[in-house]
């Protein structure tokens, strides 16, 4: 085979692959814990019973904020959070919103808000740098086969 068969051969396979649908991909739960960047939030779900509800069957939306994200909380806040299996359950569902919105779905409804599963509302809002849920920045959207996770630069506004 010729260098220019081989690579033709790779644009076709390229061309014709078929896209990566969110029903190729894992649950929200395989898609949270095989992401490098969000061990903390990972373990919150683990230890909010979170993990049958992130692998069920029905959809959610899971706002993930990155462990940098985490970092970027007080000490104080960190500690509270930990300390109390409460609040880490309160942290993990104010991050939960029941059904699949993707990131198009979230833009129409910009000025809105969305319920999380703790009953805290998140302020949906798209403005010309990005879209921003809660406050926290969106920075990449994840499908699912059972929902979609919205990768954020900030922790959504803590329940108290």
């Amino acid at each position: 085979m010729t260098a220019r068969t081989a690579t033709g051969a790779s644009v076709a396979l390229v061309l014709f692959a078929p896209a990566v649908l969110a029903s190729d991909r894992g649950t929200l739960y395989e898609t949270l814990t095989g992401e490098e960047k969000h061990a903390v939030l990972a373990v919150a779900a683990k230890e909010a019973g979170g993990v049958e509800v992130l692998s069920g069957k029905d959809e959610w939306t899971l706002f993930a904020p990155t462990d940098a994200a985490f970092k970027k909380l007080g000490e104080a806040d960190i500690v509270r959070i930990a300390e109390s299996k409460e609040a880490v359950k309160r942290l993990f569902r104010s991050h939960l919103v029941k059904g699949r919105h993707t990131a198009a779905d979230l833009k129409k409804l910009s000025g809105q808000s969305l319920t999380a599963a703790d009953g805290t509302q998140l302020k949906v809002d798209a403005r010309a740098d990005g879209l921003y849920v809660g406050g926290a920045k969106v920075a990449s959207e994840l499908p699912c086969r059972n929902g979609v996770m919205h990768v954020l630069d900030a922790v959504l506004p803590l329940p108290k």
